[in-house]
C-alpha cells in the first residue's frame, strides 16, 4: 500500500477546481462569442469586423491583465483574488445585457476581461498543481474536461434557447445567473489551499517547500518561448475557427441547429482530449506526448474550414475539439513541470495569456478576412502553417526539469514490511 495524493481535502479541492473551470471565462467567453456576432450586428448596426474587435476586448484584456492576476495570486492566495472574480465576472454579464450603446458595450467587455483574468483558469491550475504531484496530469485533464469542456458543450445549446426566445440581452442574463447562482457557494465552501505541511509533499529531496524558477528566470529562457509561442499559434487556429464556427457555418449553408451542434460537439471533443492528455502526460512524463493532438488538431481545423456535409463536418469538429481540450491541459501542465511551483501564477499567467491573445488574434483575423475576402476560405491554409509551427516548437523542448516526486511507502506498508 502507497501513499495517495487523494486525500478529503484535495478531493474538495480538485471539486472546487472542477466548479471554478466549469463556470470560468474558459469555458463561457469560448463557446458562446460567435453566437452573439449577429445579433449584435443587427442590434448597434455594426460590421462582421467591428463586432469582432468589440468581442476582442474581452480575450486581448484578459491578455494584458492575467500576468498581474497570476502575481496576486502567488503574493495574496487564490480565495481573495478567484471569488471577487467570479462575482465580478457573472454580474458584467449581467449589466451587459442592458447595454444601448456602442460605448457601453465596449467598457463592460474591457471590464469583464480584469474579471476574467481574476478568475481564470491559472488561479485552478494552481489549485490542482499544490494539491496533487503524481497524478496532476490526471486530476488536472479531469477537471478541465468535466469543467471547461462539459460547460463549452452545454452553453452553445443554452444560449441557442435563450437567444430565440429572449434575444441577445436574455443570453447574457442566463451566463451572468449561471456563473453566480451555480459557482460562488461551491467555490466559497471548498476553495482551500494546502496548508504549509502539506505543500512540503509536493517538494523535491533537499528542496525548499515550492521549488522552482522565479518568474523573471522563466521569462529569460527559450523553454518559456517555445512554449508560448506553441500555445499562441495553436490558440490563434483552433479559437479563432471555434468562436466564427457557428456564423462560417450558417453561411455556408448549414442550419442554425447544425451549426450550434458543431461547436457543441467541438467541446464535446474537447472532453476526450482533456481527460486523455492528462493520462498520457503522467504516463510518457514527456512533451512528446502532445505531439498526436496537434495532428488532429491539423485535421480538425482543415476539415472544419472546408466540410460540405454534416457527416464531414462533425467528426471534424470533434477532432478540432480534442486537439483544443488537450492544448488547455498541456499548457498548465508544461509550466508546473519546467518551471515548479515557486511562481506558478505568474509564470503561468503569461503562458495562459498566449492563448488569450491566440484568442484575440484568431477573433480578429478571421472577422478582417471575411469582410475582405467576402468569406473565410483564405484562412484554412493559414491556420494549418500556425499548427506546423507550434508542432516544431514542441519537438524543440527538452526534458521536464521538475519531474514527480516518487511514491513514498505509507507507514502501515512500511511496518507490514
Amino acid at each position: 500500500m502507497r501513499s495517495s495524493e487523494f486525500t478529503p481535502p484535495a478531493i474538495a479541492a480538485a471539486v472546487a477546481a472542477w466548479m471554478g473551470f466549469f463556470v470560468g471565462p474558459n469555458a463561457i467567453l469560448s463557446s458562446t462569442q460567435g453566437q452573439f456576432m449577429a445579433p449584435l450586428e443587427q442590434s448597434f448596426g455594426l460590421s462582421r469586423t467591428m463586432v469582432s474587435v468589440v468581442l476582442l476586448l474581452s480575450p486581448l484584456g484578459v491578455t494584458l491583465c492575467l500576468p498581474a492576476a497570476g502575481r496576486a495570486m502567488d503574493r495574496w492566495g487564490l480565495r481573495r483574488i478567484l471569488l471577487p472574480g467570479l462575482l465580478l465576472f457573472g454580474g458584467l454579464h449581467v449589466l451587459l445585457s442592458q447595454s444601448r450603446s456602442l460605448w457601453q458595450l465596449v467598457i463592460l467587455m474591457g471590464l469583464i476581461s480584469v474579471a476574467a483574468a481574476m478568475h481564470s483558469s491559472v488561479g485552478y491550475a494552481k489549485l490542482i498543481a499544490q494539491w496533487f504531484d503524481r497524478r496532476r496530469g490526471t486530476v488536472l485533464g479531469m477537471a478541465v474536461a468535466l469543467g471547461s469542456g462539459l460547460g463549452s458543450a452545454l452553453y452553445p445549446q443554452l444560449m441557442r434557447v435563450l437567444i430565440n426566445r429572449y434575444s441577445w440581452r436574455g443570453g447574457y442574463i442566463g451566463l451572468g445567473t449561471v456563473v453566480v447562482v451555480l459557482g460562488f457557494p461551491v467555490l466559497w465552501v471548498l476553495l482551500r489551499e494546502p496548508a504549509r505541511t502539506d505543500r512540503r509533499a509536493l517538494a523535491l529531496p533537499g528542496s525548499d517547500p515550492l521549488p522552482g524558477a522565479t518568474r523573471r528566470e522563466a521569462l529569460r529562457g527559450a523553454t518559456f518561448w517555445l512554449i508560448f509561442v506553441s500555445i499562441l499559434l495553436t490558440m490563434t487556429a483552433l479559437l479563432g475557427t471555434v468562436i466564427h464556427a457557428y456564423p462560417m457555418l450558417t453561411e455556408r449553408g448549414f442550419s442554425p441547429a447544425v451549426s450550434a451542434t458543431a461547436v457543441s460537439c467541438v467541446f464535446l471533443g474537447s472532453i476526450a482530449g482533456q481527460l486523455s492528455s492528462g493520462v498520457l502526460l503522467d504516463a510518457w512524463q514527456s512533451p512528446r506526448a502532445a505531439l498526436p493532438f496537434f495532428l488532429i488538431a491539423l485535421i480538425g481545423v482543415l476539415t472544419v474550414h472546408s466540410a460540405s456535409h454534416t457527416a464531414t463536418l462533425l467528426p471534424g469538429a470533434v477532432m478540432l475539439g480534442t486537439a483544443l481540450g488537450a492544448e488547455n491541459a498541456l499548457a498548465a501542465y508544461l509550466t508546473s513541470r519546467y518551471f515548479g511551483l515557486r511562481a506558478y501564477g505568474a509564470i503561468y499567467g503569461w503562458t495562459f495569456a498566449a492563448a488569450c491573445l491566440g484568442a484575440a488574434l484568431g477573433l480578429l483575423l478571421m472577422g478582417a478576412v471575411h469582410d475582405l475576402a467576402g468569406d473565410y476560405r483564405p484562412m484554412r491554409l493559414v491556420f494549418g502553417a500556425f499548427v506546423a509551427v507550434a508542432v516544431l516548437c514542441i519537438l524543440l523542448l527538452g526534458p521536464y526539469v521538475y519531474r514527480p516526486a516518487p511514491e513514498i511507502p505509507s507507514a502501515a506498508a512500511g511496518a507490514d514490511a
